[in-house]
């Protein structure tokens, strides 16, 4: 199910996306609780990925509070991004530098909590992210 709700929302985002100057990454979707997930992108050469210097973060629907995020590379090596904690619905974080010059995101994995008032359990937030063209 949660498969399922990345494409829709991706497949929406993806027509926005280009508009920006930024290209769409992939999408997750955030629970109430302490939630991780993990976004795998496909190779650089496949011709969908391709080399980037910043990535950006957009949330969706709920405010989240990030605790960490984590991108690692093409060749294996990873980052921890820092960005602001608090995040509310519709707010962006600021262009990420990722160092080392241009270069291929392969994985983005997120630990974050959003803040969702009810008893449905089937409220997230969604968070997308971009890369840089």
């Amino acid at each position: 199910m949660k498969s399922l709700v990345k494409v829709l929302i991706l497949f929406a985002l993806c027509q926005f996306a280009n508009a920006n100057e930024r290209a769409l990454l992939g999408v997750t979707s955030i629970n109430d609780m302490m939630d991780r997930d993990t976004i795998n992108l496909p190779n650089c050469e496949s011709g969908r990925n391709a080399i980037t210097t910043h990535i950006k973060m957009k949330v969706n629907r709920y405010r989240i509070k990030l605790h960490k995020l984590k991108v690692t590379f093409g060749n294996g090596e990873t980052q921890e991004l820092y960005a602001r904690k608090r995040f509310r619905k519709g707010s962006t974080s600021e262009w990420l530098e990722l160092l080392g010059g241009p270069r291929c995101v392969r994985r983005i994995k997120i630990k974050a909590d959003a803040s969702i008032f009810g008893p449905s359990l089937r409220k997230k937030a969604h968070v997308s992210f971009y890369r840089k063209l």
